[in-house]
């Protein structure tokens, strides 16, 4: 379903009322079941305190959400706003499912509209994804609904499945299961990935995926396990004091461990290696499969290990340091569940109910996306010379700062209270100002886009 862009709007005022589509929202409200009749509880203005009411506190309650959302709802209209008791009894399954819908409808937005690019070596490439997983540790008392995975007490946890794209700068995809959930079962791979470049870690290392990856025509760079057996076809490239001495034909189906065995432990190897990736059966005989990838080999001095990297992108268009820079900018995602954690409360509540955490995880991440959302249009429509100025961290601490004052301007404005355009001016000013650091530096979210 087409969006209409956020292009081409004038300010923040404007940007606001059209991501915000109340009759939207109300309507998205009634499917999910969440609202019958429209009463005492306006879903809009709850969505506006679940993004904008950031917290305050290092450990956010419901009775502070409720609090900031009696300070919006100050419509003359209603006599007495909804009490704590009936706010708190909205906290339910059904919420959860608004949320999710919301959720869903941004992200879509948001990689529909995106003014983002992609730039340099990856050009490309249709798109750039991250994949990677978050624990987020809730109440005990959901022990025997969610149990944590690795912990010997009674702990509970759930655990956030997220994929980040560059082009959107933002997440593309967010799941939410029980932590005992392993991370490769989330890892769906379809003809959808037809030139789209996947950076993941080892918890999704799989060669019958990296195959199905190359089958679909799509590309990937991973680690590979320690315990992973491969050989050496052919040496690309190496230290060419080591290479030009070496014999390639007694290499040729070595061991890739014994091979690095046999090097002075420094510089960096580019070898194709063939893998087995699974068995086919031929008139009942069971056949191996094997196939060729290249594989990156890096000493580390500090660690004092080889690190690899498998790969099924040619030399011819990325040499073994562009492939080395692409799996470190997988870091990107890290930082991500980091903002989330830090400036946006995620897992700060330890409620005691399965609806509750839910709701508190889906209303982070939708935070995160709108918050997100706004960057992007804060930078597109900045001066050329300013955009390499705004960085993701940074924007995500000046917009927690100014949650609150989001939802002043907003009161303001729903109830008509004075003049409100000179405080949506000031507001947009103040962001504008606050999240611009001083000097222009490449950021590892923005190392291989770029905002329009």
């Amino acid at each position: 379903m087409k969006k209409p862009s956020s292009k081409g709007l004038k300010n923040l005022k404007s940007w606001v009322f059209q991501k915000f589509t109340f009759d939207f929202i109300e309507k998205t409200a009634r499917e999910t079941g969440f609202m019958q009749r429209k009463r005492k509880l306006d879903p809009v203005l709850l969505i506006f305190t679940l993004i904008f009411g950031v917290s305050s506190h290092m450990k956010p309650t419901l009775d502070e959400i409720h609090r900031h959302y009696i300070d919006l709802d100050d419509n003359p209209k209603i006599l007495t706003s909804i009490r704590s008791q009936s706010f708190r009894k909205r906290f339910n399954l059904k919420l959860v499912d608004f949320l999710k819908s919301l959720m869903e409808h941004y992200i879509d937005q948001m990689v529909h509209q995106s003014p983002a690019h992609l730039k340099g070596i990856v050009g490309g490439f249709k798109d750039i994804l991250v994949q990677d997983s978050s624990i987020i540790r809730i109440s005990k008392k959901l022990y025997e609904l969610h149990p944590a995975a690795r912990s010997r007490d009674e702990s509970a946890g759930l655990k956030i499945h997220a994929i980040y794209s560059v082009v959107s700068n933002s997440v593309k995809n967010a799941i939410i299961t029980t932590e005992r959930v392993h991370d490769s079962k989330m890892l769906k791979i379809g003809p959808e990935i037809e030139n789209i470049l996947l950076i993941n870690d080892l918890g999704y290392y799989s060669l019958k995926i990296f195959s199905k990856i190359q089958q679909y025509g799509g590309f990937f760079v991973s680690r590979i396990k320690s315990n992973a057996v491969f050989k050496v076809v052919s040496i690309n490239s190496g230290p060419s004091e080591i290479t030009s001495i070496v014999d390639h034909i007694r290499f040729k189906s070595i061991n890739g461990y014994d091979f690095l065995d046999l090097m002075p432990k420094k510089g960096v190897y580019d070898l194709i290696c063939s893998f087995h990736v699974g068995d086919k059966r031929i008139n009942k005989i069971k056949t191996p499969i094997f196939q060729e990838f290249r594989v990156i080999c890096t000493w580390n001095p500090l660690t004092e290990k080889w690190h690899l990297y498998i790969t099924n992108i040619s030399k011819e268009l990325f040499s073994a340091d562009d492939i080395y820079d692409l799996y470190r900018f997988r870091w990107v995602i890290e930082l991500i569940f980091k903002e989330l954690k830090g400036d946006y409360d995620l897992g700060k509540m330890f409620l005691g109910n399965e609806p509750m955490a839910f709701i508190h995880i889906y209303s982070m991440l939708l935070r995160f996306i709108i918050s997100r959302d706004l960057f992007s249009w804060i930078v597109s429509t900045s001066r050329k010379n300013d955009k390499g100025k705004y960085t993701p961290m940074l924007w995500s601490k000046v917009f927690s700062e100014k949650g609150l004052e989001f939802l002043s301007v907003l009161n303001q404005n729903l109830f008509g209270k004075g003049n409100v355009n000179k405080r949506w001016v000031k507001l947009e000013k103040s962001l504008r100002h606050l999240a611009k650091s001083r000097n222009i530096k490449e950021t590892l979210s923005l190392k291989f886009s770029e905002i329009l």
